[in-house]
Formats: structure tokens, sequence, C-alpha cells
């Protein structure tokens, strides 16, 4: 699932003028089956949290900062792919854009494997290639202080999935892929994969997409055969209707310990008009800001694709999507020149929220969402809040939904404002989250002290 700007986003800020609408719990939870497949082990609910390998820059956020005791799983952005063998490895970028290169990893050798971290040696952790350091180190140390995090490797997203495209075409390529996706998995001590490949677009990608995952099932459960926790093979999935009608569910589901459902992005720049970026469900009386709902698309997932509920993870985004000059949900706007948070313009982290004079929001439980709107200036912003979180999150269990999922976790705010923490509350709070262990023997790792533990740490 996901780019630099790879997942969705969700809209926050505040008015001048004080607005309130009648808060009003929808009477729409629509009774729905669960199927026949298999669901992952252990109990409790999923809190999966994205994390890109950027963020240690502008956002100066480090993997000693993850809520670590309120997640389930951390995915950890993104891998590439090499377009011409196939093979899982890096690509730089420069001037904007993605090139491949030839041996390395990861889209950032520096923050994943050499970023010397308080404790390291900032001349060995550059200049090694016998130990592992930076984020990747981290994340070990993580794991071994909360055996029940479990961290992945998302590979691809939306800027470096069209290289993916004649690797997936390709049965000699897609064995590539796979054979090297885990080594690259074990040589750097994560617990699963997480496939974002945005978007399949034919039948004929669909099978193959069903032979991927199948291959990656059957490499991944030869590894456990030993009596270990199984590891992980996910995928991130969409919300429009054009993308997941051209999907195999049934195929992939067999193959997946669940989905992370991209319940985000509904509404942004591309628009012509502004609205709502993750709401539940469509509005009745503005349709026009609700191009796009969660409820429908997630009974799609479980009515036609026979996904069983407890295998779908809710998308969140922490982020927030703006539209200038204009006069509310579903009207016309203007984002010529407008701000943002670092490098998108009209897209704010939540962190970043209120901005400075906004302070009244707009609750629209109706549709399950929330906004701010300042007449003032005309400025809209669509996000999430605390209230909203917590109604996205009760809506969850309602489904029976395994858990949630949010891109991305840099962005949250802390305390009591935090999005993350207050679904975990919702949820029953730490005590009722998947407790399943994650991995810490990694003896065929390229790294020494990988292998062996990471002593002394």
């Amino acid at each position: 699932m996901l780019c630099t700007n790879f997942l969705s986003f969700i809209f926050l800020c505040g008015s001048a003028v004080s607005i309130a609408l009648a808060e009003k719990r929808s009477p729409y939870y629509p009774t729905v089956p669960h199927s026949s497949a298999v669901t992952p082990k252990g109990d409790g609910k999923r809190t999966v949290g994205y994390m890109g390998n950027w963020d240690i820059f502008a956002r100066k956020y480090f993997v000693t900062d993850v809520p670590a005791s309120q997640l389930t799983h951390l995915i950890y952005s993104f891998g590439s792919v090499n377009n011409v063998t196939g093979e899982v490895q890096v690509a730089q970028p420069l001037d904007g854009k993605f090139i491949l290169t030839d041996t390395r990893i990861l889209t950032d050798e520096w923050a994943d494997l050499q970023y010397p971290y308080p404790g390291d040696n900032s001349s060995i952790a550059a200049a090694n290639t016998t130990n592992v350091y930076g984020n990747i180190k981290q994340m070990y140390l993580l794991k071994k202080k909360n055996r029940s995090l479990k961290t992945m490797l998302a590979l691809l997203g939306w800027g470096l999935s069209p290289k993916f495209v004649p690797v997936l075409a390709s049965p000699t390529l897609r064995a590539n892929f796979v054979s090297s996706a885990i080594k690259v998995m074990t040589d750097l001590g994560f617990d699963g994969l997480d496939m974002d490949y945005e978007y399949i677009t034919d039948a004929t990608e669909a099978a193959n997409m069903v032979s991927l995952l199948k291959d990656l099932r059957q490499a991944m459960d030869r590894l456990s055969t030993n009596g270990s926790s199984p590891y992980l093979l996910s995928y991130a999935s969409p919300a429009g209707a054009p993308k997941y009608s051209l999907m195999d569910f049934q195929g992939m589901d067999k193959y997946l310990d669940f989905w992370n459902f991209m319940g985000y992005d509904y509404a942004g720049s591309w628009d012509a008009v502004s609205g709502h970026a993750s709401n539940v469900f469509g509005s009745k009386d503005n349709p026009a800001s609700t191009q796009f709902n969660t409820s429908s698309s997630i009974e799609h997932y479980i009515r036609v694709g026979g996904v069983s509920p407890s295998k779908i993870n809710l998308g969140m985004p922490l982020y927030a999507r703006s539209f200038s000059n204009t006069q509310g949900p579903g009207k016309p706007y203007n984002n010529t020149g407008a701000a943002g948070s670092f490098d998108e313009a009209a897209t704010w982290d939540y962190k970043a929220l209120p901005l400075p004079g906004s302070n009244a929001t707009v609750y629209n439980l109706d549709i399950g969402a929330s906004y701010s709107y300042d007449p003032m200036s005309k400025l809209m912003i669509s996000f999430d809040t605390p209230k909203n979180a917590q109604f996205k999150a009760s809506w969850a269990q309602k489904m029976g939904l395994g858990g949630a999922m949010w891109w991305e976790i840099s962005q949250d705010q802390s305390g009591k404002e935090s999005l993350i923490g207050t679904v975990v509350e919702t949820f029953g709070g730490v005590p009722a989250l998947e407790k399943s262990l994650n991995h810490l023997d990694y003896p065929t790792s390229k790294y020494e002290n990988l292998r062996k533990g990471m002593p002394g740490c």
C-alpha cells in the first residue's frame, strides 16, 4: 500500500466559527455472514501501523518513538523490485523519481541499515557490512522488548508499483521475487511481508497475483516447519470499486493472514469538488461530498469476495486533506498555492492540527466523518479526530473486523489526542490486543549481530 504518499489521508483543522451538528450514530450496522476462510491465529484485535523509512529525516520520528505497546504489527515501508530480474532490492530517489540500483535492498540504505542511533558507533555503522544498524537494528531491539510486536516489510507502494508490472507477468521473475523477498525478510529480521501493489488492472494480473501469493505463502510455511510461529503475509487493499472489482478475493484470501483495507483518500486535490476523505457511510443529503465510503466497500469484501470480517483491518489516516476557497463539503474549490505539511500541498500531518485560528470541528456521525471549516478563510480540512476514531473503532467491532491499521504512525499526536491510543482504548485497551509471539531467531541472516540476537543490547 504505498509511496511517500502511498496511503490515504484524512483531514483535521478547525473553524473560526463554532459549528455544531447533531451527533447521531447511524443505525446502519449491516449484519454480515462470516465466510469459511481460515482466520488468523491469535486472539484479540490487531493494531497495525505503517512507518516510512524517511520518517527519521524531516519528521524526526524514529523507531524508538514507536508506541510499541499499542501496536501488534509494525509495517516498514518500502522494499522495491528490480523490474529486469524480479529481485527485491532498493530504488534510490533522484530528482523526485525512483531509479533502480543493482544490489541494494530497501529504498534508503542509510536509514534502513546504517543510521547510527544513540549507542552506535557512527563511523562503524556507516561503513560496516558485517552487522546491521539503522532502523532495522532498532526494530529488532523493539521486538526483543515487546514480544507480541511483529514487524513486516511493505513491498512496492504507489510510487514503485509500476516497476512490478513485468515481474507479475512473468513466472520466472515472480520466482525470483519470491526467493529474494524471503531472503530479505530473514536477513533483516522481519516477521512477514505486506504486498502493496497499486493496483491490479485486469483478470490476468489478478490470476498472477494469486499465483504470487501462493508461492510466497508456501515459501513462508517451509520456514515454519519446526513449530515456530508462522511468518505473516498481508495485502494493502483498495477501497474504490473500480480497483477492488478486478481482484480475485477468494483466490488471494486463502494465502493471506489479513487484509489492510486502505480506508482513506476518498477525496483530494484530484477531485473537482471538496469532500470527505475517509467517511464510513455515504451521505444522502450531500452525495457529492462522499464519492466513496468504507461501509459499502467492506460489505463487498465480505459478501461478494468471501473474506472473513476477522481478516480485515480497517485502515485510518493519520493525515488530513484540505480544500481552499470552498463553501464546504461537496463544493468547488481552488487549491492553487495551498500549503501543507512537509512535501505535499493540501495534505497535513494530524499532529500539525488544528491550524492557528482553527478550533471548531464539525462532526457528522451519520456518515462517520469529521472536518473543520473556516468561513473566513474558506478552508475545509477533512481529518479524523479522537471522537471520529472512536466511532470508527466501535463500527469495526460491530462489523466483526479483525482490527485497525494506520498510515502512517509518525503523523499521530500524543496523549489523549492520539488516534492510535483512542482506537486501542475503544477496543478494550492493550489487554484486548492480539498477543501472538514474534520471531527473534534468524540463523541465516547475513548480519552477524542479528544472527546472534543483538548481544549486549
